[in-house]
């Protein structure tokens, strides 16, 4: 593995290069962020990050060899994903398409996206994203290639392989897809987010995913999931069409209805195949990473470096982890997204903290980590009603893309001007992608 310092590039650009750049993104900075979904009123950057190709390569290989170990600590204690639920105390109905028998294996590391943070040049996990629904891929490639064109002469700089490409590949080869087969992405509702809280434009968004699936030589076909139905062979239907296959972009508990129920009929037939399988889901779990740190005597030197290097340690919430430092923690839900139920133990009172734990202490399923201390990256940012441009040092989560344990692009979410403490696209958060370029690599 490389031990690139992973640091952005753009400073270190020729001069003239730089301000030619800073004044197209000055200038096409929405023609460069054009169809990446965003809340009203929010920032957009006018740059990309700039990676070195070696510090691009570090942080795919450190997001997939945490990959690895966090199975391997599943594995030293259970063996199906059934056992999995009933290890980390999850309730069956919790995941209603998940087939407790299905044995767990490296197949459930088909598609991940780690959620890095770069720590004195050094990357850190925080978060592992082990799902098909990962999020991120088309706002990696449009940000990276929109940029690359706007710069329409970049010199050095190129784009990183097709986030959206590298996923269709994996996804025809996991479900078995022959020439012109049916991929169905079902469609569903989700308040907050414009692209998710009207079907018409969620299949809109789904466009480019459409036109990689033809190069693949299959059929993308968006439908409500609400209105899928089963012929009487209990096949999947959306509509007229017959699924062979089904991209799952959606939390199967968030969605019950007569559309979940048909589907979760035609995997249970063996009609269909759904990417990725629920089973997934739980390997996710935060705990899973105190199940390393737990773990780490039973490891290699290799591997107990590696973890005391890149992952930082995760302990189970439990009330007598009261006695350590708030201001160096943070807590977080096992199983949450979208950064719900986080909170900086810096950002809260002595008493509200207590008064935190002790509750997830109660509830058994959440886990203390150490706060990163990120780099920080100084962006420029256009406002997207006003256009005010607009510079600040900030934040950013780095989240490599994989499909088949191989890296192809990154999505990026960096804090914006007066944006909160936690980097979320849910919270203010901005989405972003990174360009590469060619440079020497440059030892920690």
């Amino acid at each position: 593995m490389s031990d690139a310092l992973v640091v952005d590039l753009y400073d270190t650009l020729p001069g003239a290069l730089r301000e030619r750049l800073d004044v197209l993104g000055r200038d096409h900075w929405r023609r460069a962020n054009a169809g990446v979904p965003r809340l009203a009123d929010s920032w957009c950057p006018t740059r990309p990050l700039v990676l070195g190709a070696g510090a691009y390569e570090r942080v795919g290989a450190v997001a997939d060899r945490a990959a690895g170990l966090v199975l391997d600590a599943c594995l030293r204690r259970v063996s199906t994903a059934g056992g999995l639920l009933a290890a980390l105390s999850l309730p069956q109905e919790q995941y209603p398409l998940l087939d407790p028998a299905e044995p767990l294996g490296e197949h459930l590391l088909t598609s991940l996206r780690a959620d890095v943070m770069v720590e004195r040049g050094v990357p850190q996990v925080v978060e592992l994203n082990i799902d098909g629904a990962i999020g991120g891929a088309i706002e990696a490639d449009l940000i990276a290639t929109q940029f690359h064109e706007v710069y329409a002469d970049p010199g050095p700089l190129r784009a990183p392989p097709s986030a959206v490409d590298a996923f269709f590949t994996e996804l025809v080869s996991f479900l078995g897809l022959a020439q012109g087969s049916t991929l169905v992405v079902p469609v569903f509702r989700e308040d907050g987010l414009g692209h998710l809280a009207d079907p018409d434009e969620f299949i809109s968004y789904l466009g480019p995913m459409g036109a990689h699936g033809t190069a693949h030589g299959i059929t993308v076909v968006g439908y409500p999931l609400d209105r899928l139905t089963l012929d009487d062979r209990q096949r999947l239907r959306a509509g007229e069409q017959i699924a062979h296959g089904v991209f799952r972009l959606f939390l199967p508990v968030e969605q019950r209805g007569p559309g979940l129920d048909a589907l979760g009929t035609a995997l249970r037939a063996g009609t269909a195949r759904m990417y990725t399988p629920e089973a997934t889901s739980p390997v996710s779990d935060k705990r899973v990473l105190a199940w390393v740190w737990e773990d780490l005597a039973l490891l290699d030197p290799a591997d107990r470096d590696f973890v005391r290097r890149h992952i930082p340690r995760t302990i189970p919430a439990r009330a007598d982890a009261l006695g350590k430092d708030r201001t160096s923690l943070v807590l977080k839900p096992g199983d949450g997204y979208g950064g719900a139920g986080v909170a900086m133990g810096r950002s809260v009172t002595e008493e509200e903290w207590r008064e935190l734990v002790l509750k997830a202490a109660g509830m058994g399923d959440h886990v203390l980590q150490r706060v990163v201390d990120p780099d920080l990256v100084t962006l420029g940012f256009a406002h997207g009603t006003t256009g005010e441009i607009r510079s600040a040092a900030v934040p950013c989560v780095l989240g490599p893309m994989m499909f088949g344990r191989a890296l192809s692009g990154m999505y990026v979410r960096h804090a914006t001007p007066g944006s909160g403490a936690l980097v979320n696209t849910h919270q203010g958060a901005a989405a972003n992608s990174v360009l590469i370029v060619e440079s020497p690599t440059v030892g920690p």
